[in-house]
Parts: structure tokens; sequence; C-alpha cells
């Protein structure tokens, strides 16, 4: 019963974030088309195959990281800082191969540049996968758990 229901409510919110883009999508302004590839890039290598709220999530936290001046001031030199992002220096290849994902973190990238979805990660400027510990978590606080990443903010 609580897996059919977590199943129906995934469903729900996937519909509901997808109608609201295509709904809204001719009120937004186009967001800066470098700045919204190089997130799109981050969403796809990231976070494709995780649930929607965990990809916006992965966005987030590149956008919180653009605010806080520990890192670059632009999407883009966020997400290409030296080994801060692990597909930036580890996949030769970046470009994406698989068109339904690519698509979708695309549109995920203009709805989180255009203010469409807010923050869900409370301020996260770090996240990693659950299935590993690095030793930087250590004094951190869990923002959020969604997918298979843990969010944080120190």
């Amino acid at each position: 019963m609580l897996k059919s229901t977590q199943t129906l409510i995934t469903i729900v919110i996937t519909t509901a974030l997808f109608c609201a883009f295509v709904f809204t999508s001719a009120q937004r302004v186009e967001a800066d088309a470098e700045q919204k590839h190089c997130l799109a890039l981050n969403i796809y290598h990231e976070s494709r195959g995780q649930p929607i709220m965990g990809q916006i999530a992965v966005a987030q936290v590149t956008i919180n990281r653009v605010a806080d001046s520990r890192w670059g001031s632009t999407i883009c030199e966020v997400v290409y800082q030296p080994y801060q992002f692990s597909w930036t220096h580890l996949i030769k290849n970046q470009v994406p191969r698989e068109g339904y994902h690519w698509d979708l973190a695309q549109g995920l990238a203009q709805s989180v540049m255009t203010g469409v979805d807010e923050d869900n990660t409370d301020g996260a400027v770090f996240y990693h996968a659950g299935y590993v510990n690095p030793s930087w978590n250590r004094d951190m606080t869990i923002t959020t758990v969604i997918g298979a990443h843990i969010f944080y903010k120190d």
C-alpha cells in the first residue's frame, strides 16, 4: 500500500511539474542560452534518471553556489570549477546521448533559472549520492534527501 501511494504521489508531482512547464512556458523570460546549457548539462550528467524533484535539487545546488562567493559568479563557472562535479573531469565526450533526458534537463534548467521551480533544498550547496560517505560532510547539516542524493549546507 505504501509503495503504491508513493508511486501515485510521484506521478501527480511529475504531471503537475510538466503541466506547469508547458502552460507557463510562453510567459517566461528566456534564460541566457550559454548558462542554461551549462546547467542542463549538469542536471543531465549528475541526476538523469533521478526523480524530477531530485533533478531540480541538483540544479538548485548549482544556482545556490552562484550566490555563494566560494564558487564562481556564473552557472558555467560553478559547473566547470575543478573537481566540483565529477562528470566534468571523468567524461570525455560530454554530449548528451539520451534525447528524452536531455530535453527534460533543458526544460528543468529553464524553469529553475527563471524561478518557476523554487529551491527545494533549503539552501544546500553540497550533495552526494547516498551510496558514498565523503569526509567533507562531517560537520554539515542535511537539508533533504531526494532520490539517490543527500543535500547539505554548512
